[in-house]
């Protein structure tokens, strides 16, 4: 017996709901090994739809662009009006409820709060908290086991800010798990990622492989 692309999808989802759902009942899950999601970038010009209204113009920019695939976002970024476009969204995220028969969608629950709270603590230069570098991986992985502070490579620069995910983290909204830490950077009115080979990386995130 053959899986679909489908099938694997669904059930990669489905492991992600139990994940999160298990340490609600004091579990944990340990069966999937550590490794670090490849993140987009908050690449806000790439992502936004202009023909739509204002909020739904943005949709994709932040943890929605680590969530979605490539012929999602093609699709998206193609409408041209509202109604479609909240059509688009309510197809999301059922083909990403791990339980259909259930009035709720856990993961959609779970990322609707993380983004409400990122926006409460890191909305700046005019920018929703949870579009910003900050508050992507806030929605995508949760708290920080810890946050600290290092010196910038460059002596010009502000000190960085970096968050840590340690020990057995479970997958995030995106199915991956976290990197280790990320470092952040606060640039002109907006905190961006930070690579230490690199200074400011408006490019791409940290990734494990530049420390």
């Amino acid at each position: 017996m053959t899986c679909s692309a489908a099938d694997h999808r669904r059930a990669r989802w489905l492991l992600l709901a139990l994940a999160l759902l298990l340490p609600l009942a004091g579990c944990a899950s340990t069966d999937t090994p550590a490794g670090a999601a490849p993140l987009p970038a908050v690449q806000v010009e790439r992502l936004l739809n202009p023909t739509l209204s204002l909020e739904l113009s943005q949709w994709l920019v932040g943890p929605v662009a680590a969530i979605a695939s490539q012929e999602q976002e093609a699709a998206y970024l193609a409408l041209r009006d509202d109604a479609a476009a909240e059509a688009f969204i309510e197809d999301f995220w059922a083909g990403l409820d791990p339980y259909p028969l259930r009035p709720d969608n856990p993961l959609r629950q779970t990322f609707e709060a993380r983004a409400a709270e990122a926006d409460r603590l890191y909305t700046e230069g005019g920018r929703a908290g949870s579009r910003t570098a900050r508050g992507t991986i806030y929605v995508l992985y949760g708290e920080p086991s810890r946050t600290d502070y290092e010196i910038a490579r460059d002596p010009r620069d502000p000190p960085v800010e970096v968050w840590f995910y340690e020990g057995d983290q479970p997958p995030g909204l995106d199915g991956e798990r976290p990197g280790p830490l990320y470092r952040f950077i606060k640039r002109d009115r907006v905190t961006e990622f930070y690579t230490p080979l690199r200074g400011i990386d408006r490019a791409r995130p940290v990734r494990p492989e530049d420390y």
